[in-house]
């Protein structure tokens, strides 16, 4: 259970669902490393470091090793680049809701291990697997293993993680525009939707919108349930529990982060910024409003979601717009 107090010891605020529930790590640096026929991108860490390496009495060499904790090798990390210095080891996912837009718009291309690091170095991997992230290193007592971490990563591990995050908010995307759609062209531009979400047994003829929806929720429902967790946290106030207790969630990996939003957004229409351009209408971002808590981390920065943005980053869709406007289109005035 996890401690959360204000700084200025007052736990009396109201509690919103989007209290975090933990940190997650941006190594300095990730390295592409060949396994086994696989690609795996590789984060810089150890659980030991290298205290003395000296000659005993009969000139052999002895190394001493001490512990250390992996998350030290994080840095000082810039979720979304353009938003404040995030000043310890770790940043708050839960606080950074633009991460399920990026995290899809990053599948629209291919997933290089070029493409991997990129993403780690920003907002560390997904570990969508628990099983690879796992590191075996030298220590004291031989081979160490890491694990939990968010250390190692294959990337064809993180292009179906990512490619399945993107088919669900397109889906959504689809789902929300006033235009009709064919559903078979639909699933030709998001990707296939898991097969077990799909019951295509309750499908039927015209009402291929609500059988969407419901494969949606329970899609989302399984990803939960394989990264995510029920937590309870106390409220403390000078070190001292207050008998206030909150109910949220915790996550194993960023992919179990990143999963919670995509729920929080399908909740909570009202929340979601759609792009402008009335045939793009793609998410731009998903306002979590203003935190009513204060995580007591010294030194750590704020998240803020720019308010001014309408369209979309990195697509023509702010041009297209005004073009068509200025030409006279409908809907465009």
């Amino acid at each position: 259970m996890q401690d959360f107090r204000s700084k200025t010891g007052d736990s009396g605020k109201a509690v919103k669902k989007d209290l975090p529930s933990g940190p997650w790590p941006v190594y300095r640096h990730y390295d592409i490393v060949e396994e086994g026929g696989g690609c795996y991108v590789v984060a810089s860490t150890s659980l030991f470091e290298l205290a003395a390496n000296e000659t005993d009495g009969h000139g052999h060499r002895v190394r001493t090793y001490r512990g250390h904790d992996p998350e030290r090798d994080a840095h000082p990390s810039v979720p979304l680049r353009d938003s404040k210095l995030v000043v310890d080891n770790n940043y708050p996912p839960l606080s950074v809701p633009d991460l399920v837009v990026e995290l899809a718009n990053t599948a629209d291309n291919t997933i290089t291990p070029e493409v991997v690091v990129d993403w780690a170095e920003t907002y560390g991997l997904l570990a969508s697997s628990r099983e690879e992230d796992v590191l075996e290193q030298p220590g004291p007592g031989g081979q160490e293993r890491i694990s939990g971490y968010g250390c190692r990563e294959s990337v064809s591990g993180f292009a179906r993680a990512a490619g399945e995050v993107r088919t669900c908010l397109r889906t959504y995307e689809a789902l929300r525009r006033k235009e009709d759609w064919e559903l078979e062209k639909l699933a030709s531009e998001v990707g296939p939707l898991p097969a077990d979400a799909m019951r295509p047994w309750e499908r039927e003829q015209g009402h291929e919108r609500a059988w969407l929806f419901g494969v949606l929720g329970r899609m989302i429902q399984t990803r939960l349930h394989e990264h995510c967790y029920p937590q309870f946290n106390i409220y403390t106030r000078g070190g001292y529990p207050t008998g206030r207790f909150v109910l949220s969630w915790g996550f194993h990996s960023l992919l179990g982060a990143i999963w919670l939003q995509m729920a929080w957004l399908l909740e909570d229409e009202s929340s979601v910024r759609f792009c402008r351009l009335p045939d793009c209408r793609r998410v731009i971002t998903f306002e979590l409003g203003e935190p009513s808590y204060e995580v007591s981390r010294p030194g750590r920065g704020t998240y803020s979601t720019r308010s001014d943005r309408v369209f979309c980053k990195g697509r023509p869709c702010k041009q297209k717009y005004h073009y068509r406007k200025k030409v006279g289109w409908y809907r465009y005035a």
